[in-house]
């Protein structure tokens, strides 16, 4: 299969490595030229570019993929994981094939930014990995390949993206595989609205009405190294790493954000449905919180 790759992220180099000891070696790699440099420089680019020149595949960076046209001309199809610009009908029309994006999310639902948290946030029981092909849209395309996930109680958006890694490579195998020998089957999107953006500040905070299934979905959707569900403790803003899933719900109303109970390992507060037992906590520094000291029964958060 005469395909090239567009890639960005963890995930997309997971993928790169899975699809070559599957057989299918892209014949160009594009990658950002400055996006995330030094954010993703020790797990994504320079081991993307030792990796490239190890296995003899060509790779251009740039700024600016719009900018390529003439040097994906010769290919039949594209394959797209985590590449952050849009691409334009200039684009994404010059492969025969067209050019296909990886999505960690099912669609049209989760279009758009945020796929996984979004999905985890919402209670899904299952998180959809959807290959689509590229048009004039955000996520709009045709989807063609789509497998699903189970969302297990101890799953958090960090090993939801490890396990959607893991299965990319599988995914985009089966896309080429059908392409080359059977042809694709596409599922056509009914698009109504516009698509999610990343969650937003206002999104993250808990709100302690909600049930304690809700406010634990929040907090494991949003974790580490990701901006983190938060509340204010006496003024000063808490951010929650870590809760234990809520197997029974409290039968008794109790005023929410209350704290009912707190030990060296844990923290339990009231939510508008039962209780949530917060496993991990720290301030804005992310300074891990020592809860018998720093906070206290009976106390609120809000």
């Amino acid at each position: 299969m005469n395909f090239f790759y567009l890639a960005h992220s963890v995930m997309s180099f997971e993928c790169l490595k899975g699809m070559v000891s599957n057989g299918m070696i892209p014949e160009l790699v594009v990658i950002h030229k400055d996006l995330e440099r030094e954010k993703l420089r020790s797990e994504f680019y320079e081991p993307i570019t030792r990796f490239c020149r190890d296995k003899n595949i060509k790779l251009t960076e740039t700024d600016n993929v719009n900018e390529i046209s003439s040097g994906i001309e010769k290919f039949d199809t594209g394959i797209c994981v985590g590449f952050m610009n849009i691409l334009n009908k200039e684009i994404f029309s010059v492969p025969v094939n067209g050019i296909y994006n990886l999505h960690c999310g099912r669609l049209p639902e989760y279009r758009g930014r945020a796929p996984i948290s979004r999905s985890i946030m919402n209670g899904e029981q299952f998180l959809t990995i959807s290959m689509h092909k590229i048009d004039e849209g955000v996520d709009s395309g045709d989807v063609c390949i789509e497998r699903e996930i189970k969302i297990e109680n101890t799953d958090d958006v960090n090993s939801l993206y490890k396990k959607c890694s893991d299965l990319s490579s599988e995914l985009i195998t089966d896309l080429l595989y059908q392409l080359e020998n059977h042809g694709l089957k596409f599922r056509k999107q009914i698009i109504a609205g516009p698509p999610n953006r990343k969650v937003g500040e206002n999104e993250r905070r808990i709100n302690w009405n909600d049930s304690s299934l809700s406010v634990f979905n929040l907090i494991r959707a949003v974790t580490f190294p990701y901006p983190c569900a938060y509340s204010f403790y006496k003024g000063n803003k808490i951010l929650f790493l870590g809760s234990e899933y809520p197997v029974m719900q409290d039968g008794h109303e109790y005023p929410a954000g209350v704290i009912k109970d707190i030990s060296p390992e844990a923290v339990e507060i009231y939510c508008g449905k039962g209780s949530v037992r917060i496993l991990k906590a720290a301030d804005e520094g992310l300074n891990e919180i020592n809860f018998p000291e720093k906070i206290k029964t009976g106390e609120k958060f809000e």
